[in-house]
């Protein structure tokens, strides 16, 4: 599996001359890694296909330039090593995008003036609730 077979050259002169892929829909980095030249917006964006369990996988590790060719294949290494130990990339994705919401929302709810989510005053003033209702 032959693997960084795009160069710095190739992605500048793509984004110069935008005309000149002939109807190529994608550049192929190897290794899973590529460069999807049609993305809503009209812009281009790098994704990393896996097989994980048996099933065929893609994420996406963001949008070209935005994204460099360098820090997408460090993205993408790292998601091989997740893979190589079986964990499945797409899935620790989710679970840090949901504390990072968790987070967000204690925040402002600190900022309003309420008690965290789960904080022993939180849990208290919801006993009381109850038991004054009760």
């Amino acid at each position: 599996m032959a693997i960084h077979k795009i160069s710095d050259t190739t992605l500048r002169a793509l984004k110069a001359n935008a005309e000149a892929m002939d109807g190529k829909k994608r550049l192929d980095d190897g290794g899973g890694l590529y460069l999807l030249l049609a993305v809503k917006g009209g812009g281009r964006a790098w994704r990393f296909d896996y097989t994980i369990a048996g099933k065929r996988k893609t994420i996406s590790l963001g949008r070209y330039p935005d994204t460099t060719l360098k820090l997408a294949r460090q993205q993408a290494d790292a998601a091989r090593k997740e893979v190589a130990a079986g964990i499945d990339p797409s899935a620790t994705r989710k679970i840090k995008r949901a504390v990072q919401q968790t987070l967000i929302q204690s925040e402002k709810r600190e900022a309003s003036g309420l008690p965290a989510v789960d904080s022993f005053e939180f849990v208290a003033r919801e006993w009381c609730e109850t038991r004054t209702e009760a």
